[in-house]
């Protein structure tokens, strides 16, 4: 950059000292500003373990992949600007590269949001132990294009239906969750949901899809041993509020591939009819509104069916 004397001895024919001046100041800030952006030091956003960013990075882990819907729910429950607040947390665990977005096939789906590498290992130093791992290979990439397992419509609808009974104050376990610390039970709910108040814990079971007529009869039979109080596996996590009851998240909407609604309830209801119940039995169901591909309500529903086998004697 030229010095002050020189541009103004150049310019002294053409200009008074005063533009002079004005122009080294010009020259002066074109050349000393971008030094100082270039010599700027870049600041890393700081994660705290307490703060909520890092509890959304806890939850990702338990349930393997989260909307910023679900997420919402699940940090700051009951609040309008939940989902808001949710895609601030995960912006933030992006710029940090804790977490890995994948966009969900449809219209209006959203983001799936999984733990990267990185993610895991700041779990893993945080717990002290390597309970955590990354979700990088959720789904599947064929030609360059990324898609979720088949099942993500149905893990989505579990996702809602238990971040929405975590609103109501209840202690929530999903399905991948189980499957970590339980990898050998005799099977995995779609999710638990404890009443610790009142001291008993529900069987959670998703029907969102038409069923074979084994599937059906494996989804009744699991519900209707949720209720007796004898699951097919009693998980040490809810020890102290046993499984008790049995519930079936529907939605009274769904229709199968060819636009014919299906009555999910009918056909649990028959299968129960038809394997006879020696003792009164209760059903719990979860009518879920639907808003898009996520769960945006549910109503609860006690149902109680009379035995239809008489006693012996």
């Amino acid at each position: 950059m030229r010095r002050l004397s020189d541009l103004c001895q150049a310019a002294e024919v053409r200009y008074s000292k005063a533009h002079c001046e004005l122009e080294y100041r010009q020259e002066w800030l074109h050349a000393v500003i971008p030094a100082l952006y270039s010599n700027m030091k870049i600041i890393t956003p700081r994660l705290d373990q307490d703060e909520h960013a890092a509890r959304a990075l806890t939850y990702i882990s338990y349930f393997t992949w989260l909307r910023a819907t679900e997420l919402g729910r699940l940090l700051h429950p009951g609040q309008s600007h939940s989902r808001k607040y949710a895609e601030a947390h995960l912006r933030k665990l992006a710029k940090l590269q804790l977490v890995i977005p994948r966009q969900l096939p449809g219209v209006g789906a959203g983001r799936a949001y999984v733990l990267s590498s990185r993610g895991a290992r700041q779990l893993n130093d945080w717990s002290g132990n390597n309970g955590y791992s990354s979700g990088k290979d959720w789904g599947s990439t064929k030609n360059g294009i990324w898609m979720p397992p088949i099942s993500w419509r149905h893990d989505l609808i579990a996702t809602g239906v238990l971040s929405l009974m975590a609103e109501r104050g209840f202690d929530i376990y999903p399905e991948a969750y189980l499957r970590r610390i339980e990898p050998e039970a005799n099977k995995h709910p779609d999710g638990l949901i404890a009443n610790r108040e009142q001291g008993f814990s529900m069987w959670l079971e998703v029907e969102n899809a038409r069923k074979s007529g084994r599937n059906i009869d494996q989804l009744v039979v699991a519900l209707a041993k949720a209720s007796r109080g004898t699951p097919l596996t009693a998980f040490d996590v809810v020890q102290d509020a046993p499984i008790k009851l049995g519930l079936v998240a529907i939605d009274p909407e769904a229709r199968d591939e060819r636009g014919f609604r299906l009555n999910h309830l009918h056909r649990i209801e028959t299968t129960l009819l038809r394997t006879g119940l020696k003792a009164p039995l209760s059903l719990a169901i979860a009518w879920v509104t639907m808003k898009g591909v996520g769960v945006s309500a549910i109503r609860l529903e006690v149902k109680r069916y009379g035995a239809t086998v008489k006693a012996e004697g």
